[in-house]
């Protein structure tokens, strides 16, 4: 039986097939970008150079040296949740919608004395942050607010380009945590004041797993979580003071970062088109959904990310995933999503939550095996 895969937000199956051609790259110029003088060397550090411009121009920032790469998202967030010196300010805001790369970084700081955090919710009935839910919380300790672009669990955007203006108003940064936004949005850093932008590319950029980037609008200085070599200033034991090679240091992934551009690059090109398709994907699995009485939506009717939650009445989410994948193969994830303060929210940390992530290869076929499934599972895993 053929695998039919719900789990893109995790991350995607589909690769682009210049996605994978650059992987293949360092086979035939296999050299270190930034690290010598030849010409594959040179060549190599012009390709990922034109990858930084491409991660520009795609959220709008200013100078493509205050793109850094990093390995995923996580490690982009700790950069600057670890490099900020909170000595001036010490308060945090955070969304309740954040990821465990947001939230445990925060408690660490919080555990070692250096910050203290207030917790932003929604209002009541609502599953997205607004610039105003923030503007109750800020005073003039607040040195950061940390609001994600997109849910990883409930799929819905948060109103980041309004509350990026309120924290230039009020003089405070902004982070955005974009793993599950990037690639089924645009985000302008620069007109919007947003400081930092962090992303993933193996999610909605197509990219293979093991390569994301942090994108910097802001003049101070984070300080770096490691030092090494740079192929700059190498006659000096201190670390380049500039980005992007203050906070990059040894070997970058070449072939990784190579088929980050080319994944940003599809999504340029066809990025009207595969909303389009998630969108009326998405349209059509919640309008079949709630077709079922024992089935509780934890998503917006109307989603650009192709994130959709649910939990089925009496069944653990784990179980009725493990249910699918083995009965149907059918891939979806459950549980709690790395995001324990929503599910807090949602009165769901108890069952979890099973979310099926589309994108635009995803068909209306496989849908309708998927809602054929879930009826079957709800009458025979039934606690």
């Amino acid at each position: 039986m053929k695998q039919i895969y719900f789990d893109n937000s995790a991350t995607s199956r589909y690769k682009p097939r210049k996605v994978l051609n650059a992987l293949k790259y360092w086979t035939s110029h296999s050299s270190n970008a930034g690290h010598g003088d030849s010409r594959d060397s040179i060549r190599l550090s012009q390709k990922i150079w034109d990858v930084r411009k491409i991660i520009s121009d795609y959220y709008k920032l200013d100078n493509e040296s205050n793109v850094i790469f990093t390995k995923n998202c996580t490690e982009a967030l700790n950069i600057v949740l670890h490099g900020l010196d909170f000595s001036d300010k010490n308060h945090v805001l955070c969304s309740i919608f954040e990821h465990n790369s947001v939230l445990r970084p925060l408690e660490n700081l919080r555990t070692n004395g250096k910050i203290s955090i207030n917790y932003v919710y929604p209002k009541k009935d609502s599953i997205r942050i607004t610039a105003d839910d923030v503007k109750q919380k800020i005073d003039d300790k607040t040195k950061l607010v940390c609001v994600c672009s997109t849910s990883n669990v409930t799929g819905d955007s948060n109103e980041i380009n309004k509350i990026g203006k309120l924290c230039h108003e009020k003089g405070v940064l902004f982070l955005v945590d974009d793993a599950q936004g990037a690639g089924h949005n645009r985000i302008d850093i620069r007109n919007n004041y947003i400081n930092f932008v962090a992303f993933s590319g193996h999610k909605g950029f197509f990219a293979p797993q093991g390569i994301g980037a942090l994108c910097i609008n802001y003049s101070g200085k984070l300080s770096p979580s490691y030092q090494g070599g740079t192929g700059t200033e190498s006659e000096s034991l201190s670390q380049p003071a500039y980005l992007p090679e203050s906070l990059e240091s040894g070997t970058l992934q070449s072939s990784l970062i190579l088929s980050l551009g080319e994944g940003i690059k599809y999504v340029n090109k066809n990025y009207e088109k595969m909303q389009n398709k998630v969108s009326k994907l998405s349209t059509y699995l919640i309008n079949n959904l709630k077709q079922i009485k024992e089935v509780t939506i934890f998503s917006h009717d109307y989603t650009n990310s192709g994130v959709i939650s649910i939990a089925l009445k009496g069944i653990n989410s784990n179980t009725a995933s493990e249910y699918l994948d083995k009965k149907y193969h059918i891939i979806t994830r459950s549980g709690l999503h790395c995001a324990p303060l929503v599910h807090k929210y949602l009165n769901t940390q108890n069952g979890g939550l099973i979310r099926i992530s589309l994108n635009h290869k995803n068909t209306i076929k496989q849908i309708k095996k998927l809602i054929k499934s879930i009826k079957k599972c709800i009458n025979e895993c039934k606690n």
